[in-house]
């Protein structure tokens, strides 16, 4: 069988690999792209309003936010599969302070390989996974620190 042109493969967030390509629209109707988080480390946060881990995690990832937002560090999170409705209730009831945007379809979950939620990626400032796991790390706080000073 031929190889697919590289245009054709899809990516997972495997760690040391370039993270997916995606573009997503949040609630206001601006989208956020893979290409806007180059440049600088980014934190993904896929979750669901239903989750309750996720709710555990928003203030921690809310913390990092207050840490690193400043500092040039991205934090997006991506909700998967719900409506505008639910997401608007979720961030209201996780009090998430940080942008999200709707992936409805699950297409950019299934891209990067979401298996539970939450699903944290870190991705350096080329877009290349880091980290992906079902929570924050407890040395993120060096890990992020780490990215920032890379070239």
């Amino acid at each position: 069988m031929p190889e697919q042109p590289k245009s054709d493969v899809i990516r997972q967030a495997t760690v040391g690999n370039l993270a997916p390509e995606f573009e997503l629209a949040k609630l206001d109707g601006t989208t956020v792209s893979f290409d806007d988080l180059q440049g600088e480390p980014a934190v993904i946060v896929f979750w669901t309003a239903w989750c309750p881990s996720c709710k555990e995690e928003a203030p921690e990832i809310n913390k990092l936010v207050s840490i690193f937002g400043g500092k040039g560090v991205r934090v997006l999170g991506i909700n998967i599969g719900e409506g505008e409705a639910r997401v608007r209730e979720g961030i209201k009831e996780f009090g998430i302070e940080y942008d999200v945007v709707r992936d409805a379809d699950t297409t950019v979950a299934k891209r990067y390989g979401v298996v539970g939620t939450p699903t944290i990626v870190f991705l350096d400032r080329d877009g290349i996974t880091r980290y992906a796991g079902n929570e924050l790390p407890a040395d993120y706080g060096e890990r992020i620190k780490e990215l920032m000073i890379q070239n």
